[in-house]
């Protein structure tokens, strides 16, 4: 049988077509860049959750002992992360429960069904900003009281239409033009960057620090074949790969702020859930012939 679909005519009346005749390839498409939130950011704030007696655990305790790791300075950063997807949700998660205390979210995309199994999103946010309803969910994880900013923009609109303090950019995002421009973006400021990525099959990750000064490598120092013109979503994505990026990205993120204490340094790190393939980490220096940084 086959299925038929009511639509309204100029003249107001209603007709039958049927699906089966109406080719894709002739349908306008409808310009997405028009659809636009009503306020394009929101920001939510709360405070830190106070002890219950004077002799009650530190809410950090655990973080003492950690190497290299300064709570003060995590607490008053300034971090903007760019992708609020499967990888984004949980780095932002693992920041904003680790004492992160500001924190912007840049995202245009909206949540989508699809979404629910591996990013953190509820059924009340389908159809919505990703960069705001993620600022929404994660301030109820902030025990240390933050002020996280949601921006439903693409990054490349944001910079050019909200202020953008940071100290540091994370990206968590499945297009190299984007990519790019957080490259020159954080280049320009002088500001590290971390860039966490998985490969199609989801099963490997790769993050990679970029340094504030314009001496260190750039992503195209470590991955020169990465082309601008080109959308790369991950063909296959699971949780446990999301997990498994955000816990290196946050990593580089608290040492890029923090300093490395007696860790020895390094900037790139390279995992595969199934074991094919080897672990690697190690520090990718700065190629003469960069086409993005080679000349600075």
């Amino acid at each position: 049988m086959k299925k038929e679909t009511k639509i309204n005519t100029t003249n107001e009346t209603t007709a039958l077509l049927d699906e089966e005749t109406i080719e894709t390839e002739q349908m306008a498409e409808f310009p997405v860049e028009l659809v636009m939130p009503e306020n394009p950011f929101e920001t939510f704030i709360t405070e830190e959750l106070k002890a219950s007696h004077e002799t009650e655990t530190d809410l950090f305790a655990r973080h003492e002992g950690i190497p290299a790791h300064n709570q003060e300075i995590l607490q008053k950063a300034r971090i903007t992360q760019i992708g609020s997807g499967g990888l984004g949700s949980y780095i932002s998660l693992g920041l904003i429960k680790s004492g992160t205390g500001l924190m912007t979210l840049i995202d245009g995309d909206t949540v989508e069904r699809h979404n629910l199994s591996r990013q953190f999103f509820y059924k009340e946010d389908l159809g919505k900003p990703k960069g705001i309803r993620l600022a929404k969910n994660l301030i109820h994880h902030a025990a240390g009281g933050a002020t996280i900013t949601g921006i439903g923009l693409r990054f490349e609109e944001a910079i050019e239409k909200v202020p953008l303090p940071a100290e540091i950019f994370v990206i968590g995002v499945d297009n190299n033009a984007c990519r790019l421009k957080a490259v020159q973006e954080a280049r320009r400021r002088r500001i590290p960057a971390v860039f966490t990525m998985l490969s199609g099959d989801g099963m490997r990750c790769q993050v990679f620090l970029q340094g504030a000064s314009p001496l260190d490598p750039c992503l195209w120092c470590a991955l020169p074949n990465l082309n601008p013109e080109k959308i790369l979503p991950c063909a296959s994505a699971i949780i446990s790969s999301c997990f498994l990026a955000s816990a290196f990205t946050i990593f580089f993120v608290h040492r890029a702020l923090m300093g490395w204490g007696k860790i020895e340094p390094f900037n790139w790190r390279e995992a595969d859930l199934s074991g094919m393939t080897p672990d690697h980490k190690g520090t990718i220096r700065k190629r003469e012939t960069c086409s993005v940084c080679g000349d600075l």
